[in-house]
């Protein structure tokens, strides 16, 4: 890249670094499955993070009844990502958009972790004696027999958006690769 100038190379090298960076941990995300592994680092920040969402979906949803608050944490730790995402990407901040895609993405997987988990219940709750959400919402709905299916289901979702966020990186690194040299300031 001889007489780029040197803001466009680092653009180039950040975004290279993001789609490396999401690469291994989508590949750590999708390689454990349905269990939910101790994970060190950033991922388990993230889940605390996640956790902390998710709770509060439960006190915002709480109003609408029982089911709704039970589907609130879930629905709320998904919706907070996904909020954060189209306001990045509706002010063309692509590799930050793509970053909150990514953080739903492995939302969406924490949720099929715990809707496989609907039926056996083996998860640890925050205390005893809460209710599993997953296992009373695919009661009500009679699907707790299907808690395994669904919660693959829903982890084929969450990998699909993983990969869409490492796409929209990619598709930015192009851009930003391919974008013509600023003309020289005169002086």
């Amino acid at each position: 890249m001889t007489g780029v100038p040197p803001s466009v190379t680092a653009s180039v090298a950040g975004r290279a670094i993001a789609l490396l960076v999401m690469a291994v941990l989508g590949w750590k995300l999708a390689a454990r499955g349905l269990t939910l592994e101790s994970s060190s680092g950033a991922l388990s920040f993230i889940r605390l993070v996640d956790l902390v969402f998710h709770e509060a979906g439960h006190v915002i949803f709480g109003f609408f009844g029982s089911f709704i608050a039970a589907l609130g944490g879930s629905l709320t730790q998904v919706l907070i990502p996904a909020l954060c995402a189209a306001h990045l990407l509706r002010h063309t901040q692509l590799t930050s958009g793509a970053w909150a895609v990514f953080w739903m993405g492995e939302n969406v997987i924490g949720v099929a972790i715990y809707v496989a988990d609907g039926r056996d219940m083996k998860l640890p709750l925050l205390a005893e004696g809460l209710t599993h959400d997953w296992n009373y919402l695919l009661s009500e709905l009679s699907l707790r027999d299907a808690a395994e299916p669904l919660g693959r289901l829903v982890f084929v979702a969450g990998v699909l958006t993983l990969l869409a966020a490492m796409t929209l990186v990619g598709w930015d690194l192009v851009r930003v690769w391919h974008a013509p040299a600023p003309e020289p300031a005169l002086e």
